[in-house]
């Protein structure tokens, strides 16, 4: 967040001789500040699909890079989630899936270089299993 000019500054700014100095050096520091500290910071907007490309709803994503961590909420019906204010650079993703999904083996670094980063992510949805009576009858002729 930028470093603001005090209200009661913008009076030195109208004056003569060491105010007006002070203030034009203030200004100097401020900006020289805000420069420094600002980093840039980009929306990440992510597509979570099963491999029919059907949005997978109730998938969590984490982008990690050393000590730093940003977590989506739950994506939505069509798998979609998004985290704002995230810090360029390049960040490890992992996915916390509803129990019917698996997540691939391992998927690619994001790297967060501008605005707006999409990235799409593919999971493979679990076969359904089938449970029989015990009254069924079971062909073992096959």
């Amino acid at each position: 967040m930028p470093i603001e000019m005090p209200p009661f500054s913008k009076i030195y700014k109208s004056r003569d001789g060491a105010d007006k100095f002070f203030y034009d050096k203030l200004c100097e520091v401020v900006d020289a500040v805000n420069a420094v500290t600002a980093s840039e910071t980009s929306t990440v907007t992510f597509q979570v699909l099963d491999d029919n490309g059907d949005g997978v709803e109730g998938a969590q994503v984490t982008l990690t890079s050393g000590n730093t961590t940003y977590k989506t909420g739950d994506t939505g019906k069509a798998g979609g989630a998004s985290i704002q204010n995230v810090t360029y650079g390049v960040y490890d993703v992992s996915l916390e899936l509803p129990e019917n999904y698996n997540a691939l083996a391992n998927y690619d670094k994001v790297t967060v270089n501008s605005d707006t980063v999409k990235v799409n992510l593919t999971v493979n949805k679990k076969a359904a299993s089938t449970i029989i009576d015990g009254d069924d009858e079971v062909d073992d002729d096959f």
